[in-house]
């Protein structure tokens, strides 16, 4: 997922959770186009595991998640913050 809500999805049906993640762990430059990465259900529409400091997602929808996002991305003070801060800032967008 990037900044602004905007996502892609790839691979599905993982036998667990850990072989997502190695999966996404190999994604090369894509990490920086889409630099929060979570694990979604087979439908790829609930979140079902979330990286280290945003477990406040998971069980979330996907697109609830996006359009939280996007309204933390609007502000004028995430403006040119790098990932590490604009994970901080999730921590207090209300859910």
């Amino acid at each position: 997922m990037t900044f602004d809500g905007d996502y892609v999805t790839e691979g599905r049906d993982f036998p667990t959770i850990e072989s997502a993640w190695e999966r996404a762990s190999d994604m090369g430059s894509r990490w920086f186009f889409y630099p929060f990465c979570f694990v979604t259900t087979a439908s790829g529409a609930t979140i079902k595991a979330a990286p280290e400091g945003m477990s406040q997602f998971e069980g979330r929808g996907v697109r609830t998640v996006a359009n939280i996002f996007k309204q933390l991305a609007a502000f004028p003070e995430m403006q040119e913050v790098d990932a590490d801060e604009f994970a901080v800032a999730l921590q207090g967008m209300t859910l």
